[in-house]
């Protein structure tokens, strides 16, 4: 008896498996998806997102995003953000025309300030009105590259208490070693008492206290940078103080170059990490307005400023007239930063009206913004620089 297969006819939109293209065949193949998305920056893979639910459901998963700031630990700075006038700014390094917008918490939290920046995530500082016309400062730590925040559960009474002096605070958040950040809140109080330091730990979700000596810390410049686990600040007493994140201790260094001191904290032009590499950076000289000054990096060890960089800005004023106004010179240093090479560094610099980035190998130079009155003038400035990463908060 003959027996007969009943036929099917392929629908339209269907196309037999060994015929797909190669990219749907990647886009369904489970095992060789996510090794792929691993090794896209982070400012795509908030696009990706929107392709299906399988993408959107492994991109948000939080042990994806884990895995990828971990093998992306070191990306390019992208953007900066920094407060001119009252006003928050940004400007994009990496030939975006726009930087990570934070608008997305605005209807929570209103006006608000960056207080510190660390491998992709920012410090946020707000103030909360409360009875009898007084506000607290809370702080928020968020992600603007995937527009997620955390509300830390710790208040300042913006008229602190008697004794209060101020409060200080830092993000220490390291991906290539812990998916975990902390925040860092140190009170000083008066000199007869010690300093209150507040650590929070985004792994259990509560608040540590400790305190340190007030004579251990002397005069203090800027608001600090994270590097090697522990948090870093310039000092008068010690050139360095170091607030190991682990420890807990705080020690003081004495920094020198070679057998030289580094020069008062008045002179520092600018203080912090330059992104991929992990190098903590200190840029000074003589006067706001030197053309010439020295880039220096902190050793390993903690303990020895080496020149990285002999500057000499008088090529630059020849091709930029702006930088000089009646014979007096006119720019401010914001940052250096790291290039797509080894090596390879660039100042960023602001000068009246524009805000540019100064290749010091290539000698070459490229406007980032232009035709802005709000870049900072004359002076110190100082930045929160951004990294893109899906990092959770």
């Amino acid at each position: 008896m003959k027996t007969f297969r009943k036929k099917t006819k392929l629908s339209a939109d269907r196309t037999p498996p060994e015929t797909l293209p190669a990219a749907e065949l990647i886009a369904n193949n489970v095992d060789l998806l996510p090794q792929i998305l691993l090794c896209v920056p982070a400012k795509f893979l908030i696009r990706f997102k929107s392709v299906s639910k399988h993408w959107l459901s492994l991109i948000s998963d939080s042990q994806f995003a884990t895995t990828h700031s971990r093998q992306n630990s070191n990306p390019l700075i992208s953007s900066l953000y920094f407060h001119y006038k009252g006003k928050l700014e940004s400007v994009s390094l990496n030939g975006s025309p726009t930087t990570p917008s934070l608008s997305f918490l605005r209807p929570f939290m209103g006006d608000f300030t960056v207080e510190h920046s660390c491998n992709g995530l920012l410090l946020i500082k707000y103030y909360k009105q409360i009875v009898d016309n007084r506000a607290e400062a809370q702080y928020v730590v968020c992600n603007p590259t995937t527009q997620k925040f955390r509300l830390l559960d710790y208040r300042v009474n913006a008229q602190y208490r008697k004794g209060f002096s101020s409060v200080s605070c830092w993000l220490a958040f390291d991906p290539s070693k812990s998916p975990h950040y902390k925040v860092v809140m140190l009170t000083r109080l008066y000199y007869s008492a010690p300093s209150e330091v507040d650590i929070y730990s985004s792994e259990t979700a509560w608040w540590k206290k400790i305190f340190l000596p007030n004579e251990e810390m002397g005069g203090i410049y800027g608001r600090g940078a994270f590097w090697n686990g522990a948090i870093y600040r310039l000092c008068h007493l010690y050139n360095l103080w170091r607030l190991d994140i682990e420890t807990e201790e705080m020690i003081g260094i004495p920094c020198t170059q070679g057998s030289t001191r580094i020069l008062s904290l008045l002179n520092t032009r600018y203080f912090g990490e330059c992104g991929r590499g992990g190098r903590l950076l200190l840029i000074q000289s003589p006067s706001h307005s030197a053309l010439r000054f020295k880039i220096r990096k902190l050793d390993e060890d903690g303990c020895r400023w080496k020149v990285k960089f002999r500057v000499d800005l008088k090529t630059l004023i020849s091709e930029i007239p702006e930088m000089e106004s009646k014979k007096r010179l006119k720019f401010t240093i914001m940052c250096a930063v790291e290039g797509e090479q080894e090596n390879e560094f660039s100042l960023i610099l602001a000068i009246p009206g524009k805000m540019i980035s100064y290749n010091l190998q290539k000698m070459t130079w490229k406007v980032l913004r232009d035709n802005s009155e709000n870049v900072p003038r004359d002076g110190d400035a100082i930045v929160f620089p951004l990294v893109e990463s899906i990092s959770p908060v």
